[in-house]
């Protein structure tokens, strides 16, 4: 009992305001839908900061991996001449091996007393002292074969070494990089399509929040102009109401009425009026909205070359204001028309004339 008087306190309430439930509904919509679409920016604005910090990132990675490539390419040009260095070690140390397995075959064979030998049975003092520094000279030298020979051997396993430390820890740091560079490109794609998601969301909210303004910018007025004339010539190919949608096949509200025309055919308009409406629109094509004073007329898929109006224009009922196409989401040329009073969607066919 409560519920129902203050039900009627509220409409006795918005008649003495000059509103309308629908009115009242539509302007909570609106605030709601602003609220959402508000949201959905907020969130688009986070993503797209988040976006581009990660593209920081994946440039600073990008630039590590080019050093290390870099890097990678000078050390392969090092290997290469690292490997010429140790083939040329690798026949000065068979050269120096088979000098000294040579001298060691000679003094096995000959043993010390080949040297003292020699000293000894020179025929004088002057020719001891030219054989001894002739033995010593020899020894000397076999000395810096032996020599010659270990440090080859050696310096050919130290490069080695030092060769494949340098390998490893550039293809580690190379995996690492890579790893790293990989994981950004992923983070990159994921929000990107992210921000595209949102995008799609803030098309579809900002279509629904002009449609709801548009609502409210044409609710006043009462409309006392009769029948509507058809706007082109045709019959009604899809009318309103719930429909499976003949592209995409999902179950929902059909706004207004298609009538079948041939491209090019003629659309005139249903009634006299103000164009307050003529621009493109997102699976629409181009459209036309027409204010006639408490009932709107919506025109739908013309192609903008043929649209003959321009915002703020008077028109007469039957005046031509564009051409039928296939413009937007559509199988096919047709007019797609809806009727609004005060605000609120209309079957047009209830004021067709026909």
């Amino acid at each position: 009992m409560k519920r129902t008087l203050l039900v009627k306190a509220l409409a006795v309430s918005l008649v003495f305001s000059g509103l309308t439930v629908s009115d009242v509904y539509a302007e909570g919509k609106a605030d709601e839908t602003k609220q959402q679409l508000q949201n959905i920016r907020n969130q688009k604005s986070r993503e797209e900061a988040n976006l581009d910090q990660v593209k920081k990132q994946l440039n600073a990675s990008k630039q590590k991996l080019n050093e290390l490539e870099k890097k990678l390419d000078e050390q392969n040009k090092k290997v290469e001449k690292t490997k010429k260095d140790l083939q040329q070690a690798e026949k000065d140390l068979n050269l120096h091996a088979a000098i000294f397995k040579q001298r060691v075959r000679e003094i096995y064979v000959k043993g010390d007393m080949g040297y003292m030998k020699a000293l000894f049975s020179a025929d004088s003092f002057s020719e001891f002292l030219v054989r001894f520094e002739t033995i010593r000279l020899i020894v000397k030298q076999d000395r810096t074969l032996l020599n010659h020979y270990f440090e080859a051997r050696e310096k050919k396993e130290k490069d080695q070494q030092t060769l494949l430390a340098e390998q490893n820890k550039l293809k580690e740091e190379k995996a690492k990089a890579d790893e790293e560079y990989q994981k950004l490109v992923a983070l990159v794609k994921q929000h990107e399509e992210t921000l595209s998601k949102l995008e799609n969301e803030e098309e579809i909210k900002q279509e629904e929040m002009d449609k709801i303004n548009e609502e409210l910018a044409y609710s006043s007025g009462v409309w006392s102009g009769g029948k509507l004339s058809w706007p082109c010539n045709g019959p009604i190919t899809s009318p309103f109401g719930y429909r499976r949608h003949p592209v995409t096949g999902e179950l929902k509200h059909h706004d207004g009425v298609d009538i079948g025309c041939p491209m090019g055919a003629p659309i005139r308009a249903a009634a006299s009026g103000e164009v307050v409406k003529s621009r493109p629109s997102n699976g629409y094509g181009w459209i036309v909205v027409i204010n006639h004073g408490g009932l709107t007329t919506l025109y739908v898929h013309m192609y903008g070359n043929t649209v003959t109006v321009n915002v703020g224009d008077r028109v007469a009922r039957g005046d031509k204001i564009a051409e039928v196409g296939n413009n937007g989401t559509g199988t096919g040329p047709h007019c797609h028309f809806e009727v609004r009073k005060n605000g609120v969607l209309q079957n047009p066919k209830y004021y067709l004339s026909r």
